[in-house]
């Protein structure tokens, strides 16, 4: 008996092991890297804010978008951005700065003319049929990449707490603003395998919004 226990601890110790470093290794794996000698792409990075920590949605996916007049070179660089809240045992935003509030992103698109124009919601109640998707546009921020570049983007800041209270002017929805220190400040700390001195921030970039017919 006391043999079998000693066997059978060695194999809950050698297989706790193996799954921590498997863990650890798919972490590093995942750690962004960005070499702007060896690349033909740019590198953008921003973030997007919500007012309150409780989660309204399943999932959040930003696009954008790759301006081209060939259809397919415009869907082939276009590209979501995922933020998906925690949702265990409640609905509740888990950033990386604000208490959770705000979440950093980080993509690599080669170079050319890019616009964010859509937030795209998911509602996930259990079952397909009841899946559901909304979308936040009439807002449009453009910018471009350059090769070799780390580019600050921007903080989007979301209230889907207006939502509740049916607001429907897009401008008190969602709301743009340039946080470069402090967002460059977070993803260093979240991204340390880049080297984001290099970045820099645009201050031509702006919002704009859609008028509405009256």
């Amino acid at each position: 008996m006391k043999t079998k226990s000693i066997t059978s601890l060695a194999r809950i110790l050698f297989l706790s092991t193996f799954i921590f470093c498997c863990a650890v290794s798919t972490s590093t794996a995942q750690n962004l890297t960005f070499n702007p000698r060896k690349t033909d792409n740019g590198l953008i990075f921003g973030s997007l804010t919500f007012p309150a920590e409780k989660a309204k949605f399943n999932g959040y996916f930003m696009l954008i978008s790759y301006k081209s007049t060939d259809p397919k070179l415009s869907r082939k660089y276009s590209k979501e951005v995922h933020f998906i809240p925690a949702q265990i045992t409640r609905m509740r935003h888990k950033g990386d700065l604000d208490g959770g509030l705000t979440y950093l992103f980080a993509v690599e698109k080669p170079e050319g003319e890019y616009v964010i124009t859509n937030i795209r919601l998911f509602t996930n109640s259990g079952f397909a049929v009841l899946q559901r998707n909304g979308n936040i546009n009439g807002f449009s921020i453009p910018f471009k990449v350059a090769k070799g570049e780390i580019l600050y983007i921007g903080n989007i800041q979301f209230d889907e707490v207006a939502l509740k209270n049916d607001v429907k002017d897009i401008k008190e929805i969602i709301k743009y603003q340039n946080n470069f220190e402090k967002d460059l400040a977070g993803i260093k700390k979240a991204e340390p395998f880049v080297y984001w001195d290099a970045a820099k921030k645009d201050d031509s970039i702006q919002i704009s919004y859609e008028e509405v017919a009256q």
